[in-house]
């Protein structure tokens, strides 16, 4: 994907489990308390361990389109953890304003730290009342238009199918 100013970014598109994959950082949709009880944060917490969730916790809470960064406990395929609140609650739905300006928090927070590839992975179950031709939408609005250096490699991530069809639709249109 060529970006806004002219630089080249990887994007990788792919239906998977975030953590399934490597990167200096991954990005963790949490609510503005940090709790991280669905989606990617449950899954990270599973598998790095109890710690991420209170070194999180210790730091929030957080406004809507902030980022933290935190370690990732035992796991080995992440440096850091980038969390970002989509929503204020942890049972509150997120708002596609809020999807994207937690998108942009994460890229920002990447840029700030120099990492050079991140995983970003979709909104998660808090998102599940809105389209998502329009989740997909906005992720890639939001990188397209990132007016920064993104990082090298990105990888854009879920496990629902039709997100993924719809990221790679508005990522690489047919001519």
């Amino acid at each position: 994907m060529s970006h806004a100013n002219n630089i080249h970014l990887d994007l990788i598109i792919k239906c998977c489990q975030p953590t399934e994959l490597e990167a200096q950082a991954i990005v963790i949709p949490t609510s503005s308390q940090g709790f991280m009880s669905q989606g990617t944060g449950a899954l990270v917490k599973s598998l790095g361990g109890e710690e991420i969730e209170q070194e999180i916790l210790d730091i929030a809470p957080m406004a809507i389109g902030s980022a933290a960064i935190t370690g990732v406990g035992q796991m080995e395929n992440f440096r850091k953890a980038i969390h970002v609140p989509n929503r204020l609650m942890d049972a509150s739905p997120a708002r596609i304003e809020h999807i994207r300006q937690s998108v942009r928090a994460g890229l920002v927070a990447a840029k700030l730290q120099g990492f050079e590839s991140l995983v970003i992975p979709g909104p998660g179950p808090c998102a599940n009342h809105i389209s998502k031709k329009e989740i997909a939408r906005a992720i890639i609005d939001e990188i397209r238009n990132f007016r920064e250096t993104p990082p090298e490699l990105v990888y854009l991530v879920d496990t629902n199918e039709i997100i993924v069809r719809n990221l790679e639709g508005f990522a690489f249109p047919q001519k």
